[in-house]
């Protein structure tokens, strides 16, 4: 395992799971991609994209305190423009309950950096404008309010749940911190790119 993922930030995706708020589930190293990947025919099975920053942890955020949208950017290396490949891999996702989702690590398959962001302290999170594309035609968009309010938020968020189930984000973690807007499910093989406005983006061809 090399790292964690926030899924279901919006009320509208986990009110009707039945489900007090967004949840987290794991990253594993198998499914840690660059842009530029290719994914063969086969497999995802139902390949969806996401538009969501990454971040590298640069020191642990261990417990003992409460950790704010302020107080974790200090826990931060790295940031990029990412992309969440998820794969619906359910005959019928809609008979999938919230814990099965969340067993099911929220339809993760794998996640994928692409244009680094070097002067991320300087960012208005919450007004980030976030899309995903297939061979450049427009599938979804969404703000980086989307995100529990705006990255640092939903960061702090899994740093004190994790500390609250005994664990920890650890320098060298690396978080898909939630999409700007619920997955766009691709309509067939091509270029798939998610991107932020003025930062850059994140491609994968999938066959």
């Amino acid at each position: 395992m090399v790292g964690w993922k926030v899924a279901l930030t919006l009320p509208a995706q986990y009110g009707p799971l039945k489900l007090s708020g967004p949840v987290f589930a794991a990253i594993y190293r198998s499914g840690v991609r660059h842009s530029g990947a290719v994914f063969d025919k086969g497999y995802p099975i139902k390949p969806g994209i996401e538009p969501e920053l990454v971040v590298k942890i640069g020191k642990d955020a261990g417990p003992g305190i409460r950790h704010t949208a302020d107080s974790i950017r200090a826990h931060i290396g790295q940031v990029w423009c990412g992309m969440e490949l998820v794969d619906n891999r359910y005959a019928d996702v809609t008979k999938m309950t919230g814990p099965a989702r969340i067993a099911d690590n929220v339809l993760q398959a794998a996640l994928v950096t692409g244009s680094e962001i070097k002067e991320w302290r300087t960012l208005d999170f919450p007004a980030l404008k976030g899309r995903s594309t297939l061979d450049g035609k427009e599938l979804a968009n969404g703000p980086g309010s989307a995100v529990m309010g705006g990255m640092p938020i939903s960061l702090a968020w899994l740093a004190n749940k994790l500390n609250e189930h005994g664990r920890m984000l650890r320098a060298g973690d690396l978080v898909l911190t939630g999409s700007v807007h619920p997955p766009a499910f691709l309509p067939g093989p091509g270029l798939a790119r998610t991107e932020f406005e003025g930062l850059g983006g994140t491609e994968i061809t999938i066959r």
